[in-house]
């Protein structure tokens, strides 16, 4: 529905600098006239005196309702933008709502300001990152867990600013988030995640519920994930350079040219994972389950624990790059 208010606003837009500038070369039409049509459709001095005048009131007229159109399209555009200052304000009151309800209403009423103008993006991905980064990283404003034992569940206004901020439409020049060091553990927190191309760099991910995310191009340097479940997730081109994915459920995973080079892979269940050409030099992968993964035309050169049996479960080609010493298996298929 935003999309489609917007629309209109910018079809009207145009409809009426269309207009002004009809009426504006009719008004220069007119004084052109005023100087060559008189004396050579009358040679009467009266007469041409008469029709001087007339052009002249019609360029008048004309420049007078090109200069009205453009007035009011400044009128609309000044009161769109007081609109906007002021439900930018009061969304940014409802963040700090003690209901969830009403800070859900206002992470939305955001979300909706981004997309009805987009010069207000920025100011607005920083403010739901920072919404983010803080709530999440705050025990007191988080939901305590059922379970004392088991890490505290991100609460599910996070959740929904960090979708928010992955989902908005990918403007120059305007980060998608700054999710830098949020704290986001927590099971059932971040199923289904959308956070394509987002920054998740840092962030604290321990034993989150990743499965069926969308974080192709995301960045997860240094991200802690250990024990995440990432099952089906979707990660091909992201950065997870010197993360730690110990004992993480990557089963299905789609890692596609993603950059692991220094992760720490210990013990983790890479089970029929997609990682054709991906990174994973210096990566750590004592005990990972490989079995079934692609590895076609991965770099495994200097990974850390690599064992003969998991290779020799797992399927790799001819440009596969394994290290010293582990030989490529039979079944691989040779020469690309």
């Amino acid at each position: 529905m935003a999309d489609m208010g917007g629309a209109r606003r910018r079809s009207g837009r145009r409809w009426l600098w269309i207009v002004a500038g009809i009426a504006a070369l009719g008004a220069v039409a007119a004084v052109v006239g005023i100087w060559h049509l008189p004396d050579r459709m009358y040679t009467d001095q009266a007469a041409r005196a008469a029709l001087q005048s007339g052009l002249l009131t019609a360029a008048a007229a004309l420049t007078a309702v090109a200069g009205g159109l453009i007035a009011l399209d400044e009128t609309r555009r000044a009161n769109a933008n007081t609109h906007v200052r002021e439900l930018y304000v009061e969304a940014v009151k409802l963040l700090n709502d003690h209901e969830r309800g009403i800070r859900l209403a206002g992470i939305y009423a955001l979300e909706r300001i981004a997309v009805d103008s987009p010069a207000d993006q920025r100011t607005v991905v920083e403010v739901l990152s920072a919404f983010a980064r803080d709530r999440s990283a705050d025990p007191d404003l988080r939901p305590a867990s059922p379970d004392p034992a088991s890490p505290v569940r991100a609460a599910v206004d996070v959740h929904a600013a960090v979708t928010v901020l992955a989902r908005l439409p990918g403007l120059a020049g305007v980060p998608r988030s700054d999710l830098l060091g949020a704290d986001l553990t927590g099971p059932a927190a971040l199923h289904r995640l959308q956070a394509v191309d987002g920054n998740l760099a840092h962030a604290q991910l321990v034993g989150a519920d990743l499965t069926f995310a969308r974080l192709e191009g995301a960045n997860l340097a240094f991200a802690q994930l250990e024990g995440a479940d990432l099952t089906s997730a979707r990660l091909f081109g992201a950065n997870l350079a010197y993360a730690r994915l110990d004992g993480a459920n990557l089963a299905h995973a789609g890692l596609s040219v993603a950059d692991l080079s220094c992760a720490r892979l210990v013990g983790a269940d890479l089970t029929s994972a997609w990682l054709e050409g991906v990174n994973l030099a210096g990566a750590e992968l004592g005990g990972a389950n490989l079995a079934n993964a692609v590895l076609h035309r991965a770099n495994l050169l200097d990974a850390l624990g690599l064992s003969q049996w998991q290779v020799d479960v797992a399927w790799g080609d001819g440009q596969t790059q394994l290290p010293p010493g582990l030989r490529r298996p039979a079944s691989w298929v040779t020469g690309g």
